[in-house]
C-alpha cells in the first residue's frame, strides 16, 4: 500500500508488523485455501488506498487551516463563514463562543447577527455589505456596534470578501474576520476629549493672555510715552536720573511682556519667519552695539568676528536674528562680572541656495554646571534659584531663542563649566544672494603698511590684528605700554618705521591716553589711532594730544568703522574701495518731501492720559488734532469735516474701533457716489494695545491701513505718519473703474 496511514490501520487492526503489514495479513488466507477471498479483499484495500493518496491534499489543507484559525484566536481575531444560500452563519469555536453559543450548536442564521448590529449602524452595514455583495470592491472593511448576548454594546471592525459564487455569478459564501476594537474606541474618545480640552485651555490662555497684554500696555503707553516727553523738558540731573530710571524700567516691564507673548505664539505655532533681504553685517553690529553700552557700564569687552568668507547680503528674518542674539549676548553680559564676551560667525555648510551659519556666543562668567544644561531651555527655567535672586530675569529667553532656532532649521546648544565661563552655539539657515559676489580685494596702497597695536585684551588685539591683516596691513600687538617709545625707534632705525598704532584708550598708565600724550611729545610721525572704551571718552582727547590723534573708533570695532578710522588716519581714499556695497533699499519718493503741510489727524481714544499723550507727540510733529472719547464721536467729526489721518482705538465704550472703522468706510463709499470720483479714503491706523498673532490681520480685514501698538513709541508713530502723508500725496482713485470693478 502506498498509502502510509492506511498501512498502519492494516498493522494495527490486524496485529502485524513490519514493512508490508498487507502481506502479513493475507498470508493466513492463502494457507486455508481462500486465495480468491485474499485477491477481492487486497483490490478493496487497493481501492481503499487509492482514496487516501487522492484526498491527502484536503487533510493538508485542513491541517493549515485549523493552524490559522487557532493563530487566529490567539491574536484576537474571529474568523466565520456566511453561507448565503442558506443564510447562516458558520463560525470558528471562539466565534461560537464569543457570540454566546456552544460547540456543538448548529450554524446561527444571518438575521440573528443582523439583529445584534445597533439600530443606528444598520444602513451602513447593509451598504457596506451590498458593496462587496454587488462586485463593487474586492474587499469592505468598516467599523459598527454589536451587542452579543449577555455582553455591552461594543465596537468592532468587520472585514469581508467574496469567497465563491454560483455559475449565474452570484456569491454563495461570504469569508468574514471580526476584530474586537472597543478598547482601541476608548483611547480615541480619550485622545480626543483630551485635544478638546487642550483647545479649549489654549484659547482660554490666547483670550487672556490678549486681554493681560490690552490692560497692560494701556497704563505702560502712557507712562512710556509721559516719560520720553518728560525727559525733553529742562530737567536738572538728579531729574533726569530718576526719570530714565522709570523708563528703563518701564521698557524691561515691556520687554517681559513681549517675551511671554512670543513664546505663547510659537508654541502655538503662530509665528511666521520673514524672508527679505538684509546685510549681515550692518545688523550684527548695531545689534551688539546697542547691547555694548551695558557691557561697558561693567567694564567687560565685547567683540564681534565675522568671517571673511560669510556673505554680506542673505535673505532670512534679521528682526528674528537680532533677537536670538540679542537674549544670548545678553545673558552673557548679565552672568559676566569681568572679561570680555565675544561674538563669531562662521559658514558651517551650504547646500545649494542655502548657507547655514553657526554663531558663538562666549563669556568668561561664572559658567553654567553639566547637570543644569537641559534645564536652562524650558520656559521660566534657571541654573538654579539663586541665579534668579542675584541676577533677576524670568527665564524666557533661552526658552524663546531655542524655538525661534528650530523654527530657522537651526539648533542651539552650549558648552560650560562653573567657573570657566559659556559658550552658546546656535546655527540658522539662511538663503544667499544669487548676484553675490567675491570679497574685494584689499587696495594696494594699504599692502606692506605697518601697524601696531596696544591692548591688553588679547583677545580683542587678535581680532583687531585679523582686520588689519585682511586690508594687507603688517600688524603687530604689544600689550607693554611701557616699551613702546623704544621699540618704535628701534623700528625707525631699522628702517622698517611703524606707520599706524592704534591704542586702547581704557588701558592704565603708562597705556592709554597717557601713552598717546608721550608719543604726541616724542614726535615720532605714527598715525595715531584711539579705540575708546565708550563715547564719553571723547571728551578726554581734547586733553592728550588731539592734534596728534588722527583718529578714533569707538569699541566694540567692527569692520566699517575701523575702515574709516583708517581712511582718515592715512589719508589714504583708495580704502573706500574695500567697503562693502552699501545695501540700496527702495524708498518711497513720498518721504522726500516729507512734512510740506500737516496732517489733519482725528484721534479716538477713550483713555484721557493717552489722549493726553497722542496729542502732545502729534501737536509736536506739527500736526492738527481732533479728539473723539469713542466710536461713535469719531462717525460724528468725520460726517463734518475731512481727515488725512485716523487714529482709531479698538476697546472703546459706545461703539469700538471695528464697528467706527466699518461705518466710516460705508460713508467714503456713498460720498463717492455723490460727492464726485476724486474723494479720498482716509487713513485709518489702528492705535491699540491688542498685540497678539491675528490682531493686525483682523484690524486690516476690517477696512484700516495701518497698525500701531501700544506703548506707542516715538520712532514708530512718526514712520506712522510718514506713511500717511504718502498715502495722502499718491494719485487718487479712480471710483468709476472701481465700481465697475465690483459690479462686474
Amino acid at each position: 500500500m502506498r498509502s502510509p496511514r492506511l498501512n498502519q490501520q492494516i498493522a494495527s487492526a490486524f496485529g502485524t508488523s513490519g514493512d508490508e503489514p498487507l502481506e502479513h495479513a493475507l498470508a493466513p488466507l492463502h494457507a486455508a485455501g481462500l486465495s480468491g477471498l485474499a485477491a477481492n479483499f487486497e483490490r478493496l484495500l487497493a481501492r481503499v488506498d487509492d482514496t487516501y493518496l487522492k484526498f491527502a491534499p484536503v487533510q493538508r489543507a485542513a491541517a493549515k487551516a485549523k493552524h490559522l484559525l487557532d493563530r487566529l484566536d490567539l491574536s484576537g481575531d474571529i474568523v466565520c463563514e456566511w453561507n448565503l444560500v442558506t443564510r447562516t452563519i458558520r463560525g470558528s469555536t471562539v466565534w461560537k463562543q464569543r457570540f454566546g453559543a456552544a460547540p456543538h450548536d448548529a450554524d446561527k442564521p444571518i438575521s440573528e447577527w443582523s439583529a445584534w448590529v445597533h439600530p443606528e449602524d444598520r444602513v451602513l452595514v447593509n451598504e457596506r455589505l451590498n458593496v462587496v455583495l454587488q462586485g463593487r470592491a474586492p474587499l469592505i472593511e468598516f467599523e459598527h456596534r454589536l451587542q452579543a448576548p449577555g455582553d455591552e454594546w461594543r465596537w468592532w471592525l468587520l472585514r469581508g470578501r467574496v469567497a465563491a459564487r454560483d455559475d449565474q455569478g452570484k456569491p454563495t459564501r461570504l469569508l468574514v474576520l471580526h476584530r474586537d476594537i472597543s478598547n482601541q474606541k476608548r483611547v480615541e474618545a480619550a485622545l480626543l476629549r483630551a485635544k478638546e480640552e487642550a483647545e479649549t485651555a489654549s484659547r482660554a490662555r490666547g483670550t487672556f493672555l490678549a486681554n493681560m497684554s490690552h490692560e497692560i500696555r494701556t497704563p505702560m503707553n502712557a507712562i512710556l510715552g509721559m516719560t520720553e516727553l518728560a525727559l525733553d523738558t529742562t530737567l536738572d540731573d538728579e531729574q533726569h536720573s530718576y526719570l530714565t530710571t522709570v523708563k528703563s524700567s518701564a521698557e524691561a516691564l515691556l520687554t517681559i511682556i513681549n517675551d511671554v507673548l512670543d513664546l505663547s505664539k510659537i508654541e502655538a505655532g503662530r509665528i511666521d519667519l520673514e524672508t527679505v533681504v538684509f546685510p549681515l553685517r550692518t545688523t550684527l553690529s548695531e545689534s551688539i552695539r546697542g547691547l555694548a553700552v551695558s557691557a561697558q557700564r561693567k567694564g567687560l569687552e565685547v567683540m564681534l568676528d565675522i568671517a571673511p568668507d560669510v556673505p554680506e547680503r542673505l535673505y532670512g528674518d534679521p528682526t528674528r536674528l537680532r533677537q536670538i542674539l540679542a537674549n544670548l549676548v545678553g545673558n552673557a553680559i548679565k552672568f559676566t562680572e569681568r572679561g570680555e564676551i565675544s561674538v563669531q560667525v562662521s559658514v558651517l555648510r551650504r547646500s545649494g541656495m542655502s548657507l547655514y551659519l553657526q554663531f558663538a556666543v562666549h563669556d568668561t562668567g561664572i559658567g553654567i554646571a553639566t547637570d543644569h544644561h537641559e534645564q536652562i531651555f524650558d520656559a521660566f527655567s534657571q541654573a538654579d534659584a539663586s541665579t534668579t535672586r542675584r541676577f533677576g530675569g524670568t527665564g524666557l529667553g533661552l526658552s524663546i531663542s531655542d524655538l525661534l532656532v528650530k523654527l530657522m532649521d537651526g539648533q542651539l546648544w552650549l558648552e560650560s563649566e562653573p567657573g570657566q565661563g559659556s559658550t552658546f552655539y546656535f546655527s540658522v539657515r539662511l538663503a544667499t544672494d544669487r548676484n553675490e559676489s567675491l570679497p574685494p580685494a584689499p587696495p594696494a596702497s594699504m599692502c606692506g603698511r605697518r601697524a601696531l597695536i596696544v591692548d591688553d585684551c588679547p583677545s580683542a588685539a587678535e581680532l583687531l590684528a585679523r582686520m588689519l591683516q585682511r586690508l594687507g596691513i603688517e600688524t603687530e600687538i604689544a600689550g607693554d605700554p611701557a616699551c613702546i617709545s623704544a621699540r618704535l625707534v628701534a623700528r625707525r632705525q631699522a628702517g622698517e618705521p611703524v606707520e599706524l598704532l592704534l591704542i586702547d584708550a581704557g588701558m592704565p598708565p603708562p597705556g592709554g591716553f597717557a601713552l598717546a600724550s608721550a608719543l604726541a611729545q616724542g614726535g615720532g610721525g605714527e598715525a595715531l589711532v584711539m579705540l575708546l572704551a565708550n563715547h564719553g571718552q571723547r571728551q578726554e582727547l581734547g586733553r592728550h594730544g588731539r592734534d596728534a590723534i588722527r583718529s578714533y573708533v569707538v569699541k566694540p570695532v567692527f569692520e566699517a568703522d575701523l575702515f574709516d578710522a583708517l581712511k582718515t588716519a592715512l589719508g589714504v581714499n583708495e580704502l573706500a574701495s574695500v567697503e562693502l556695497d552699501e545695501l540700496v533699499i527702495d524708498r518711497d519718493p513720498a518721504d522726500a518731501d516729507g512734512q510740506s503741510e500737516p496732517l489733519a489727524v482725528l484721534l479716538v481714544e477713550d483713555t484721557p492720559v493717552n489722549q493726553t499723550l497722542a496729542v502732545h507727540l502729534l501737536n509736536k510733529a506739527g500736526h492738527r488734532v481732533t479728539v473723539a472719547n469713542n466710536g461713535l464721536e469719531a462717525i460724528e467729526c468725520f460726517e463734518t469735516q475731512r481727515f488725512d489721518l485716523i487714529l482709531m482705538d479698538l476697546q472703546m465704550p459706545v461703539m469700538d474701533g471695528m464697528e467706527a472703522t466699518e461705518k466710516i468706510r460705508a460713508s467714503e463709499m456713498r460720498r463717492s457716489w455723490f460727492v464726485g470720483e476724486s474723494q479720498r479714503l482716509s487713513y485709518i491706523a489702528a492705535m491699540t494695545a491688542h498685540a497678539m498673532e491675528g490682531d493686525r490681520e483682523r484690524c486690516l480685514a476690517a477696512g484700516m491701513d495701518d497698525y500701531l501698538s501700544k506703548p506707542i513709541r516715538r520712532e514708530a508713530l512718526d514712520q506712522l505718519l510718514q506713511r500717511a502723508i504718502a498715502h495722502r500725496s499718491a494719485p487718487k482713485p479712480n471710483w468709476s473703474d472701481i465700481m465697475r470693478g465690483w459690479r462686474n
